[in-house]
């Protein structure tokens, strides 16, 4: 019975897991025919779309009632987080009603976005003039940093003893 409580308690956090972080119901709405590529070529172009992106912060600006994040573009995995590599397609910029805190919404976290696309926005980086498509987020996840460190991870112990008089132990382990 404990063998089964236990299997049934690994199988549950595994799948839990590996599911998407972004609700069905937005995914519902997103055009998933649109690249980043093609966003990134010809933003105006997918006014009114909406899309699923991830990636890596930048930088987050706050403004009166808004918050602006730019982000470094990343593939996403079938969990929807952005992979751990060193490609991507260009950047972006998010805009979140209200206020979202620059300590949480930090550098180098990593993003999930499902956002409308409000076209592009140009501005100046380093010595060009780089030109970024703009979403307006409807739904997103801010991925904790542990989260980012790879995979699920568990383990299983076995671990046993003799004590003084004789006696022994078996102990057995599972972790998450």
């Amino acid at each position: 019975m404990i063998k089964r409580i236990i299997l049934f308690a690994c199988l549950s956090m595994f799948i839990a897991a590996c599911a998407p972080v972004i609700s069905q119901t937005s995914m519902s709405t997103v055009d998933k025919s649109i690249s980043f590529a093609a966003l990134q070529r010809q933003p105006d172009a997918y006014k009114g779309k909406v899309v699923l992106l991830g990636g890596q912060i930048l930088a987050t600006t706050v403004k009166a009632n808004e918050t602006w994040l730019e982000v470094l573009e990343k593939k996403l995995d079938s969990r929807q987080k952005p992979e751990d590599t060193d490609q991507s397609g260009g950047r972006f910029l998010v805009r979140f009603q209200g206020f979202l805190d620059p300590a949480i919404y930090a550098k180098g976290r990593k993003l999930t976005v499902v956002g409308q696309v409000e076209g592009k926005v140009v501005r100046p980086l380093n010595e060009i003039n780089y030109t970024y498509p703009w979403l307006t987020a409807k739904e997103h996840y801010l991925w904790k940093p542990e989260e980012t460190n790879g995979g699920p991870r568990f383990g299983i112990g076995v671990g046993g003893g003799i004590g003084s008089h004789g006696s022994g132990g078996v102990g057995v382990g599972v972790g998450f």
